[in-house]
């Protein structure tokens, strides 16, 4: 009968434990969750301060903007070690130097400090016939381009034997070793001045021993070459590669050379 008195340790032990893994789990949970906000919070405002500050960047005049998407496990983790290991940049309604132009780049190691240098850079640039025309990237081309299934066309001239030969060419791109210039290799000829006494044949074989070369790295920042070119009717796609992008004014706006 005395048993029935003596307090039950053994129950009291129980409570106690399960009050004490229940806090635990509450705390826990409680702490998750205020890590999940604090990196959403952090993701948010990295990816608003890089895109105002690209935006300040852009040459004037320049009208749109930037997107960046910051990928990645916790962005505070990345800040704490001085770099982000992978962002996304996409453009939104972007018109660079009155060029309509979309695009997508994927950097890597992007230094927080000023003046650093990015990782290797990816990115596949987009412009319509309209854009061609407007850029300077074709500026042997006399005429309008006209943007075919793999093929350019444009108007042009020569001079043979002091005759003035005005002609439409056909030519079709390909990306020289350095991958700084397009060599555009004629495929077909068609003449359009009134003098008709020309072998349109014997042009086509001249103009095939010497093809346009165009050098797309003066409109591109130093270092940063062509890795494959796609024309389709209306739309010309342009990859890009650079081994690493200084992150300053400078380094951004100095472009390559031929």
């Amino acid at each position: 009968m005395d048993d029935l008195f003596q307090p039950n340790h053994t129950a009291k032990r129980r409570r106690g434990s399960t009050i004490f893994m229940t806090v635990l789990i509450v705390l826990v949970v409680l702490f998750a969750v205020l890590a999940v906000v604090a990196e959403l919070v952090a993701r948010n405002y990295a990816e608003g301060r890089a895109e105002k500050e690209i935006d300040s960047s852009l040459p004037s005049g320049t009208t749109g903007g930037v997107d960046v998407s910051i990928h990645g496990f916790s962005v505070i983790l990345q800040a704490l070690n001085g770099s982000l290991d992978d962002m996304t940049l996409t453009s939104k309604n972007l018109v660079v130097g009155k060029v309509p132009l979309r695009f997508t780049a994927e950097l890597t190691d992007v230094p927080l400090k000023s003046g650093g240098t990015t990782g290797p850079v990816d990115a596949t640039v987009k412009v319509d016939q309209a854009g061609v025309n407007a850029s300077p990237l074709l500026r042997d081309a006399s005429g309008k381009v006209a943007l075919g299934r793999g093929t350019f066309s444009y108007d042009s001239s020569i001079d043979i034997l002091g005759l003035a030969l005005k002609y439409k060419l056909t030519a079709k791109p390909a990306i020289d070793s350095s991958g700084t210039r397009l060599d555009l290799t004629p495929t077909d000829a068609a003449i359009t001045s009134s003098n008709s006494s020309v072998d349109v044949s014997s042009l086509l074989s001249y103009l095939k021993t010497n093809p346009v070369s165009v050098c797309v790295a003066k409109s591109l920042p130093k270092g940063v070459t062509v890795t494959g070119v796609d024309v389709a009717p209306d739309l010309l796609t342009l990859d890009l590669h650079s081994k690493g992008l200084p992150l300053s004014e400078s380094g951004l706006t100095t472009t390559g050379s031929c």
